[in-house]
């Protein structure tokens, strides 16, 4: 698995960061529709946790196999490959609604951990006037006292040794002490990051990161996408 993941600027069409879906592909297919999203030229970059919860998680390899729809691996998707290597906490999972993935045939489980274990931990997107935005899962890693984006690419992909790209990956799927201490402080050396994990009630901007997770799969929530060239937020509740 490369660890990181880089795109190159969208001439042509729009691109979109969608929070997590925890398996409503069904709303996501919806806001789509009303965005008049074009598959031809525009692309969707989603911040992980496709699955879990929601009633649509078996479509998730129907969307990671389409060429405009990109994703960085959440801890939903861990907890997955952990479960199907028989080294994760399978009663932990379905109480996090899991359950759906050990109904499963060992074939499709196949399917998905080969499926999750491709998706990078970290997706860069350049933008047309040279300015590039980054996608993680929870947190963008911090790396000794600089909170600089090129240091967490670096412990990521194992640049900085095998202690720091643990803790790197940790950070990346399960950190909240940014959101939690309501920490503006920017992260040096990347225009944006977009983010999800912390349910926030709306998308939330701290310093230069984004908060993404508005809540879908809970019955006051809804799912977010924005569109990174204009900053305009949409948002579908889950009875739309």
């Amino acid at each position: 698995m490369n660890q990181t993941a880089s795109f190159p600027p969208n001439e042509r069409g729009r691109d979109f960061v969608v929070g997590d879906v925890h398996g409503h592909f069904k709303l996501l297919e919806r806001a789509l529709v009303k965005l008049e999203f074009n598959t031809e030229v525009d692309r969707v970059f989603s911040v992980g946790d496709l699955i879990d919860r929601g009633p649509d998680s078996e479509d998730v390899l129907n969307w990671l196999g389409q060429p405009w729809f990109h994703a960085v691996r959440g801890n939903h998707e861990q907890m997955v490959i952990d479960g199907i290597c028989g080294h994760g906490d399978r009663h932990r999972h379905i109480r996090n609604g899991g359950a759906w993935l050990y109904e499963l045939s060992p074939t499709t489980q196949e399917q998905l951990l080969a499926a999750f274990q491709q998706l990078p931990i970290i997706i860069e997107v350049k933008l047309s006037d040279d300015k590039t935005v980054g996608i993680v899962h929870a947190q963008a890693p911090a790396v000794g006292l600089e909170n600089e984006w090129q240091n967490a690419k670096e412990a990521i992909t194992g640049t900085r040794g095998k202690q720091s790209e643990q803790q790197a990956l940790a950070q990346a799927l399960y950190a909240r002490d940014k959101i939690e201490q309501q920490d503006p402080t920017p992260i040096k050396g990347i225009h944006e990051v977009y983010v999800g994990h912390s349910s926030v009630p709306r998308v939330t901007r701290l310093g230069n990161v984004l908060y993404m997770d508005t809540g879908c799969s809970f019955s006051d929530g809804a799912l977010s996408l924005m569109e990174i060239g204009s900053q305009s937020v949409f948002s579908i509740g889950m009875t739309q």
